[in-house]
């Protein structure tokens, strides 16, 4: 498969290609504050690794949970690129794609940092789910006995290091693709935490 995937939920904009389910080509940059005008110059450099744009069977974009306003930009950059193209979307959610490039088949937990003392946090045991994603305090995180691999400015010993990355997130796309892949035209919501709620914008349960 050839894929462009991109992870944009947090302060890192990473955008990577693949050619025949192979990583081809990868560009990160940490700037939470720039995504609306960087994102859009890392995916045309990434997509000039294709000789033709016809070739880009898909888009993969992170869904969240993250920030609100960095996962609307890469989606709606996405959303406009395939229908350009009238190729497919891979939305991903991103504690899952995270999750993909731990090494780790017993319990755990995977985390982002929110806001506040606050992180959007998730089960899992191996590479499956166990649970929702949900928001905790890190109060009540540093009190967890399982492993908790965390991103955030707040990390230290008690955590393991993780960082989100479009390798993982197109390696997760592609793995995953038939369950996942959406037409150009059907209609992708973020995944939108609410207290301590599993939600997606404009659901009923939204608020």
């Amino acid at each position: 498969m050839n894929l462009i995937a991109i992870e944009s939920s947090t302060n890192i904009c990473s955008v990577s290609s693949f050619k025949s389910n192979k990583l081809c080509n990868v560009i990160d940059l940490a700037d939470s504050k720039q995504h609306s005008k960087n994102l859009p110059n890392i995916i045309q450099e990434i997509m000039r690794d294709f000789d033709d744009f016809s070739d880009i069977e898909a888009f993969a974009v992170s869904v969240g949970p993250g920030s609100f306003t960095s996962i609307r930009i890469g989606l709606s950059i996405v959303k406009g690129l395939s229908f350009g193209l009238k190729n497919n979307i891979v939305p991903v959610p991103t504690l899952e794609a995270m999750n993909y490039s731990v090494n780790d088949s017993k319990v755990h937990y995977i985390a982002v940092n929110s806001f506040k003392d606050k992180c959007f946090i998730q089960k899992f045991e191996g590479k499956n789910p166990i649970d929702q994603p949900f928001i905790d305090n890190y109060d009540n995180i540093s009190k967890i006995n399982d492993t908790v691999y965390l991103y955030s400015d707040k990390a230290n010993h008690n955590y393991q290091s993780i960082s989100p990355s479009s390798i993982s997130l197109g390696e997760y796309a592609i793995t995953n693709y038939m369950e996942l892949v959406k037409k150009y035209n059907e209609d992708i919501h973020p995944i939108y935490l609410s207290e301590n709620e599993f939600v997606k914008i404009n659901s009923n349960r939204s608020k």
